[in-house]
């Protein structure tokens, strides 16, 4: 597959890591693990600039922007995740720079991946990562089983085609819901 070659180059693992056990996929189509293709970091650490609080509560606008002077610096239209609380797995797209929330992991996508294809995919598996979490006070997002969610990854130009069928289906959805 190709694109495991440049993933195995850029993340540095094993394509034996590559799950081969599917039988029926189409041509060009493999089987790979979520800790190839995205990777749960913090943004880099800073102080003495003052930054928009990238919370939950902001990013879902339920409060107004709060500012904190020190925190993991986040660039506009960075992906996060949250991986603390009853919601782990739900992902959103800064709408500013700031510092990122306490709760959160940025999401990382390997570049030879559509960003909406793998935010679908994500989603797709949200249920099980809710009902997964680790941890006895705080629920947290059990990272082990995201990093082994078994990703079906077609070339390129059928993961934009895939988004393009699932945003025309959204958008008959809608007309729909309108119409009721």
């Amino acid at each position: 597959c190709y694109h495991i070659t440049l993933i195995y180059n850029e993340y540095g693992y094993n394509i034996r890591e590559c799950i081969e056990h599917y039988q029926n996929l189409p041509k060009g189509w493999c089987i790979v693990l979520m800790q190839m293709l995205c990777s749960l970091t913090d943004g880099e650490k800073q102080s003495g600039i003052e930054r928009i609080n990238l919370d939950v509560k902001y990013l879902r606008g339920e409060r107004d922007a709060k500012m904190l002077s020190t925190g993991k610096y986040i660039t506009e239209n960075s992906l996060l995740i949250l991986v603390d609380g009853e919601n782990s797995g739900e992902v959103f797209q800064t709408p500013t720079e700031g510092y990122q929330g306490s709760t959160f992991k940025q999401l990382s996508i390997n570049n030879n991946m559509n960003t909406d294809y793998m935010l679908q995919v994500i989603n797709l598996h949200r249920k099980t990562l809710r009902e997964n979490k680790v941890g006895s006070a705080i629920p947290h997002l059990n990272k082990k089983l995201f990093r082994a969610i078994e990703v079906p990854m077609p070339p390129y130009d059928e993961q934009h085609r895939i988004i393009n069928v699932i945003n025309v289906a959204y958008k008959h959805l809608d007309a729909i819901m309108e119409n009721l």
